[in-house]
């Protein structure tokens, strides 16, 4: 036993030290002149609370207002989200079109996105959540990032709140987000996040789209990225630049956060990447064997001294890889929630790997199993 957990402590410790590694070499976007349109997808579902804000941010952009137009999907909304929308249109000077589902039989997440990249105007598509906010620049870091022979642009997403929790939550997806931009650059992807995603109208079609997984509540990023780099490998790249930032609100109740994370690990078992499903595995025993030599340390089992010792290698490892990663999106400082993490993570991801697979979670007021 004290070989596997030693094993998996070095490999854990190697793993965050090359994504360390990785992150510092992902290359920053440089500006360039050339300006090409956008057509910006928006799927919403009863978000009257958060939708004039993310249509104020994409008014306020510092690119052309003829070069973009902002496509509102309604997943058959309950409240007031499309009255909203439609006086929203009436006030802003950029363009805003309203599309409404109307097929119950499909609904969810990546039907309202391929109902509007079939509504697209424009060639180069970017996809964004209706409870995010981003900075002026947005649009004009995607235009640096786009060029003849790129197909998917993966962004960063940034979590913010006050709070011991909402650090946490930042600090846990500075580390995911970090992990994705890092495998998408060594073109071995694992992740990326709709909320901040730009890639061609035609890739999209040539890969199907989201018709392996359109029944799959969650995925429409992953599953995309993948099919994207398998057809056209050499054309993904991750959006290195600050200016690209998305942020989103923490989750203030623990509930929210469990179905959350319970909607992103779910995908986990429809995801077909054998590489990804692999270090879900290796994930889930290295956390495994790390509380068992804790509770092996507390009753005698090992040398307390030893335990310390890998507990604070951990931590060291982890520290270099997701402090860099944190500051990229301005998060506060990551020493605290990631000490606090060397012991509540490991429950945190295996707790979360069988909710996902025997588990059910309510999103968006529909409830999955």
């Amino acid at each position: 036993m004290i070989f596997l957990i030693g094993g998996f402590t070095l490999l854990n410790v190697l793993f965050y030290l090359r994504l360390a590694q990785g992150w510092s070499r992902i290359p920053s976007v440089s500006a360039h002149e050339k300006m090409i349109p956008f057509s910006v997808i928006i799927p919403v579902r009863n978000e009257e609370q958060t939708i004039d804000r993310i249509l104020s941010h994409l008014a306020k952009q510092d690119y052309p207002k003829d070069l973009f137009e902002v496509i509102i999907v309604d997943d058959f909304s309950e409240d007031h989200t499309v009255q909203k929308v439609i006086q929203a249109t009436d006030a802003l000077d950029i363009a805003v079109r309203s599309v409404q589902l109307e097929d119950r039989e499909k609904q969810g997440k990546k039907h309202a996105l391929t109902k509007g990249i079939l509504e697209a105007t424009h060639e180069t598509i970017l996809t964004t959540d209706a409870d995010c906010w981003f900075g002026k620049n947005w649009i004009r870091s995607y235009n640096d990032a786009f060029d003849e022979s790129t197909n998917m642009v993966a962004g960063p997403v940034a979590i913010r709140g006050k709070g011991l929790f909402a650090r946490l939550q930042q600090v846990e997806f500075s580390g995911l987000m970090g992990f994705g931009a890092v495998t998408i650059s060594d073109e071995n992807p694992s992740m990326c996040s709709g909320a901040n995603l730009g890639f061609r109208k035609r890739a999209f079609e040539e890969v199907g789209g989201y018709t392996n997984n359109l029944f799959t509540p969650s995925g429409d990023d992953e599953f995309l990225l993948f099919n994207i780099m398998r057809k056209f490998p050499h054309s993904t790249h991750f959006l290195k630049n600050p200016e690209a930032v998305v942020s989103t609100a923490a989750h203030p109740s623990l509930r929210g956060f469990i179905n959350q994370r319970t909607r992103w690990t779910s995908k986990w078992k429809h995801n077909r990447n054998r590489k990804v499903r692999v270090s879900a595995v290796l994930f889930f025993l290295d956390y495994l064997f790390f509380y068992v030599g804790i509770f092996g340390a507390i009753v005698g089992w090992f040398n307390p001294l030893w335990m310390s010792g890998i507990v604070l290698l951990r931590f060291i490892a982890m520290l270099t890889f997701v402090a860099p990663v944190n500051r990229f999106v301005l998060g506060k400082n990551a020493f605290l929630p990631l000490l606090i993490f060397q012991f509540i993570y490991p429950l945190h991801v295996l707790f979360m790997g069988m909710n996902s697979i025997f588990g059910s979670y309510t999103w968006k007021g529909r409830k999955y199993g």
